[in-house]
């Protein structure tokens, strides 16, 4: 059969009592479900799934560029298959059933996928939106636009970040409470992603334990911070991670990838590469305490990401 152009094939909740071949022409499907649009040109199949399954058409398919159509009806089709081997219908089944699993495998991927370019959203209206309030309708027509992912997907994606407390969802609004966490998460994945490796702002599980002493030490001593800094003795620290890490001690080892990160900067200019020379030495450390708390949280979220969204 031939369809002219702004025609429809089917509309979302049909019944399909017939499997079709494009052999000319262009299509496009559209459900309510989802804003992700999917094309048929020739070549493609449309209705096999739904009419061996007996479901309704799930999308709205409608002309685009004047199309040839082969049409084979569901009657036809089933004497074909009743001719067949018993067997040919319980492959079809299995078929069908393997589908659906690879296509639920490749919307999981296409949400992992699209991470980043959320984050960049977020972060790019963070930066232009000083009461930390992003619309939800502006981010999903964002990401629909550049990754072509639906609105349901986009929502699992928002929904896997609340459940990591990186946001919060209300109404039509994203909350984010630390933009800074979203710059650094964004920034982390792009680094995994381009370099093949685990970035910088990952630490060890000694680094993390040491900065939560330190931030346990300044939490304690209730001085007041001088421009988001603070300042932090040693032996405070010695002390405090000792308690913290269950008899672990300090050393210029654990604590020097610290200081080459920027996290922590000694009161002295200090040779660490000298092992002689004895952590005592320092008198104190100076802290940047967001700085700290920011790359803490970074290190809470990031290794629930995968597990959230696979």
């Amino acid at each position: 059969m031939n369809l002219s152009e702004g025609q429809f094939l089917c509309k979302e909740g049909d019944s399909k009592d017939a499997l079709y071949i494009v052999k000319d022409g262009l299509l496009k499907g559209s459900s309510t479900h989802t804003s992700k649009v999917n094309n048929y040109g020739p070549g493609s199949l449309i209705g096999e799934f739904s009419l061996i399954e007996g479901t309704p058409c799930d999308e709205t398919i409608q002309v685009m560029e004047d199309a040839a159509i082969q049409e084979i009806p569901h009657v036809a089709l089933k004497n074909i298959l009743d001719e067949e081997p018993s067997w040919l219908r319980s492959i079809l089944t299995f078929l069908t059933g393997r589908y659906h699993i690879a296509e639920e495998a490749n919307q999981k991927n296409s949400r992992v996928m699209a991470l980043p370019t959320l984050l960049y959203l977020l972060k790019s209206h963070l930066e232009n939106n000083s009461n930390q309030k992003i619309s939800l309708q502006e981010i999903i027509k964002e990401i629909n636009i550049l990754v072509n992912l639906g609105k349901e997907d986009i929502q699992e994606l928002l929904s896997a970040l609340e459940g990591l407390d990186v946001l919060k969802v209300h109404g039509d609004e994203i909350f984010v409470d630390s933009p800074r966490v979203i710059g650094l998460l964004y920034e982390t994945i792009q680094y995994r992603a381009t370099k093949k490796k685990v970035s910088p702002n990952i630490l060890s599980m000694t680094e993390q334990m040491i900065l939560t002493a330190i931030m346990k030490a300044v939490q304690e001593s209730h001085e007041p911070l001088n421009n988001g800094v603070c300042v932090v003795t040693t032996d405070t620290i010695k002390a405090t991670a000792k308690k913290a890490m269950h008899g672990m001690t300090v050393t210029m080892l654990t604590i020097q990838p610290l200081v080459q990160r920027g996290l922590i900067k000694p009161s002295i200019p200090v040779d660490f590469g000298d092992p002689t020379i004895p952590l005592e030495s320092i008198g104190f450390f100076y802290c940047d305490f967001e700085k700290i708390m920011d790359m803490l949280e970074l290190n809470r979220i990031f290794p629930q990401l995968d597990k959230k969204l696979v």
